[in-house]
């Protein structure tokens, strides 16, 4: 007689009419529970700290473009007038040989975050941003004479020089004329390093600056705001120093898309070096930025310039904290918690033994299992 729910080579012995045989459950099968619990606890700890995962403080831009963020191609008068009937137009005319400051214009328009565009347009602003690349008249090799549109620029739009930068108000049609409707850049750039100018002249008339932000991380601010209140710390501080710093770090783990990457890494070593040079680190650090950013204006790419806007952005977070709300102290403590369950987890997943047998009760010797002898049992009268 087999006992439902025992193992097949436990069978029951009945050695009496009242003296009945249980076979234990094998304590392999506790083992194998209790080594799913952990990885199923571990499971739902690292998806919790992906749904939990830090966002940068300034909204990210969809994969969509109803914003009008892709500068768009303008031949001549009347592709001119259709844009601008409907909506303003940000224009720049350029001989076909220079088409870095278009292209620099035009990169940091795609950067810019939805939102800025967004409220701009809600306001009446914004504009549809476009390029006019000057065309010579000339006769095809059909015989076909094309007028270009060298002359459009010069004499409707009354250009002097290239690359011009204008911008066309709304509400245009074939009767309109441009001297009611154009509002021309008066500067002459004549490089990359006076695009700064033309750039306050968009923001004035289309109502948003153009390029990407320079980011904070709100909860990561929290995290250093906490770690900075320690000071150069000992003991225990200094422990929880490092257990902020680890936190940090493990949530960087779990994005992988940008600002978060590039800001997680610099957090980090910000953090990192706070802990060996100590918490006067980030004060020479932003001093000596700031001296470069001041004494090499004008000098500098927009990238190497934003990049140390960004870094002076984040060491600011540990040169001048945040205050710390309570809301701010108990996402400190659910983070903390986390973190002490994966590592706890991750722990136990490694030293709890694991039976891996496919139900066979013996070991390679042949030997029985410890609880392969059936229990004696004997029910109570």
């Amino acid at each position: 007689m087999k006992i439902f729910g025992a193992d097949r080579s436990h069978t029951t012995k009945m050695n009496a009419p009242s003296d009945i045989a249980i076979a234990p459950y094998p304590a392999r099968h506790c083992r194998w529970r209790l080594h799913t619990l952990i990885v199923a606890s571990l499971a739902i700890i690292f998806l919790t700290l992906i749904a939990s995962a830090p966002v940068a403080a300034s909204a990210s831009n969809s994969n969509s473009d109803p914003l009008n963020k892709k500068c768009i191609t303008i031949s001549d008068d009347y592709d001119l007038r259709q844009a601008a009937r409907d909506n303003n137009v940000f224009l720049i005319v350029h001989e076909p040989t220079n088409k870095e400051v278009r292209e620099h214009i035009c990169k940091k328009l795609e950067a810019t975050p939805d939102k800025r565009i967004a409220d701009a347009m809600e306001k009446g602003k914004g504009a549809i941003f476009a390029y006019m690349e000057l065309i010579a008249p000339f006769e095809d090799a059909s015989g076909v004479w094309h007028e270009g549109n060298r002359n459009f620029a010069k004499n409707s739009l009354d250009l002097k020089s290239f690359p011009s930068f204008l911008f066309v108000s709304k509400g245009m049609n074939g009767a309109s004329k441009y001297s009611s409707h154009v509002t021309l850049y008066k500067g002459a750039p004549d490089s990359m390093e006076l695009t700064s100018d033309v750039e306050k002249f968009i923001e004035k008339n289309v109502g948003y600056k153009i390029g990407n932000d320079v980011y904070n991380i709100i909860f990561f601010d929290t995290i250093v705001a906490r770690f900075v209140s320690y000071g150069n710390a000992t003991g225990l501080n200094r422990y929880k120093q490092r257990f902020l710093a680890l936190i940090v770090r493990t949530s960087t783990l779990f994005s992988f898309k940008e600002p978060f990457t590039t800001l997680g890494k610099l957090y980090n070593r910000a953090l990192t070096m706070s802990l060996v040079y100590g918490m006067e680190y980030s004060e020479k650090q932003v001093k000596m930025l700031e001296k470069k950013l001041n004494s090499n204006r004008g000098k500098l790419s927009e990238e190497m310039s934003h990049e140390i806007r960004q870094k002076l952005a984040i060491l600011k977070s540990f040169t001048a904290p945040k205050e710390l709300s309570p809301n701010d102290e108990r996402q400190i403590y659910f983070h903390a918690m986390l973190h002490i369950g994966l590592i706890v987890a991750t722990f136990l997943l490694f030293v709890t033994p694991r039976d891996d047998s496919d139900g066979d009760d013996t070991d390679d010797g042949g030997e029985k299992a410890i609880n392969d002898v059936p229990i004696i049992a004997k029910p109570v009268d």
